[in-house]
């Protein structure tokens, strides 16, 4: 499926190739979304990052949100996901997401394939340099509330998308263990939660 568009999708996929290292958790305030982001972006500063790098951090880590919202949606069924205002962010995603999808199955040779978590990181890395707040934990909110509401409010889509990433992933990975976003999601978030719980006072 999707022949001819699979090597403007590997890069939507190789960089699961490589194992996310569990990293320190911060500050108590910050969430899973904050976390994800200082996973992806390592020792690079965000603010110092050219704005493709940072997109791209801000899409891995919406990914995982989204893998991790649809495996367990329980932990962000929060009211700062579930307000309107993220439904309606969400809601656009959604439209982005069908229209793109709609773009690439009638010219599957010269349209690239976005997908949702795409959407989010260059809508949110957009706003953070506009707004000249690349910071990790302005930035995780953003994505975390955005993917989450995205995967709650548009579980069918997701699963949608997420079935047609498994087929353009194992057109990647031939003949090896094929990634599976939410599973992989539901796993970071386990990490995160647990490292967090090691860091609590009297734990």
């Amino acid at each position: 499926m999707l022949a001819g568009r699979r090597r403007a999708d590997n890069g939507s996929v190789r960089w699961l190739r490589r194992r996310v290292k569990a990293a320190a958790a911060p500050e108590p305030k910050q969430g899973f979304g904050a976390w994800l982001v200082l996973q992806f972006a390592g020792e690079e500063p965000l603010a110092g990052m050219p704005f493709a790098r940072l997109e791209r951090v801000c899409s891995n880590a919406a990914s995982l949100v989204c893998g991790a919202a649809f495996a367990r949606p329980e932990p962000f069924e929060r009211p700062e996901v579930l307000r309107p205002a993220m439904r309606e962010e969400a809601a656009v995603v959604s439209r982005r997401t069908a229209d793109g999808f709609r773009a690439a199955l009638a010219d599957r040779e010269n349209t690239v394939l976005a997908w949702p978590w795409e959407h989010i990181g260059t809508s949110v890395a957009w706003q953070a340099t506009r707004t000249g707040s690349v910071e990790a934990a302005q930035l995780g909110e953003r994505v975390e509330q955005v993917a989450a509401a995205y995967g709650i409010y548009f579980r069918e889509q997701l699963a949608a998308v997420l079935d047609l990433w498994r087929q353009v992933a194992a057109g990647v990975y031939r003949g090896e263990q094929q990634p599976d976003l939410p599973q992989m999601g539901a796993q970071m978030l386990a990490a995160f939660e647990a490292q967090q719980g090691r860091e609590q006072p009297g734990a």
